[in-house]
């Protein structure tokens, strides 16, 4: 009987130790536990406190933006008003422009129509003068009929006629030569030669200037004189108009020149 209950005391007694274990490692997990949850906690607070840093510094960033932003707008904004003020200046400068470019059209215009008015009134003088005269045309052809017909004084008279009246005519350069011609037909050639002078010296482009080197050199040559000179106008005309009669004539006269040893 006491044995048992010595027994029964000594189960006891290890039953309440164990117990007391127990409690003491389950504390010992709750204290893990709780340091575990201390630590997430202070990883957390760390974690928000850098968030924290991170959205101050974007905070201040953004701000900057903002005035980056606010004074480039303000920049372009005065660079807009100083192109508006361009603008205007310019809008104006082509008004001034456009006015003035007006005021010389309507000048030059006006005295367009004052060169006109001029130019008609002195075409109508003329056309009267020819009027009073007779007509030039009609005066030309018969003078040149003559010449054809080698009545050479009569034709001198019709085309001394036309020179005298109408010294501006269209065919006033061919009635010159054709004085000449007339003159050297009656064999005046000093009165031919200067007429084919005429023609050289004040219609350069005519379409007689070869025939009026042609026979202003045979003018001088029929004279006997001045034979280098006329050497030289023959010597011209193959030169200048090498496909023409004239320059065939030119060289037969050169060849007559060379037997005669002038």
């Amino acid at each position: 009987m006491t044995r048992a209950l010595l027994l029964l005391g000594i189960a006891l007694s290890l039953s309440s130790c164990v117990a007391t274990q127990a409690d003491v490692l389950a504390m010992e997990n709750q204290a893990d536990n709780l340091k575990a949850q201390i630590t997430d906690l202070k990883a957390t607070i760390t974690s928000m406190q850098a968030n924290q840093a991170d959205l101050s510094v974007q905070m201040k960033q953004l701000h900057e933006d903002l005035n980056a932003y606010t004074e480039t707008s303000k920049a372009n904004q005065d660079q807009m008003s100083r192109l508006a003020s361009k603008l205007d200046d310019m809008s104006a400068g082509v008004k001034s422009s456009v006015a003035s470019i007006g005021s010389t059209l309507s000048a030059a215009q006006a005295k367009g129509l004052q060169d006109q008015a001029k130019s008609l009134e002195e075409q109508k003088a003329e056309l009267e003068k020819q009027a009073a005269a007779g007509n030039p045309t009609d005066l030309f052809n018969t003078a040149d009929v003559r010449l054809q017909t080698k009545s050479f004084a009569l034709a001198a008279k019709g085309f001394e006629e036309y020179v005298g009246k109408f010294p501006k005519g269209a065919l006033i350069d061919v009635a010159i030569f054709k004085l000449g011609q007339a003159y050297y037909g009656e064999r005046k050639w000093e009165s031919a030669g200067r007429q084919f002078g005429t023609v050289l010296e004040k219609y350069p482009k005519s379409e007689m200037t070869a025939s009026s080197r042609l026979l202003y050199a045979m003018c001088l040559i029929s004279m006997k004189k001045s034979l280098t000179e006329a050497r030289q106008y023959l010597e011209s005309i193959p030169n200048d108009f090498p496909t023409s009669p004239e320059a065939k004539a030119a060289a037969r006269e050169l060849k007559k020149l060379s037997k005669k040893g002038a």
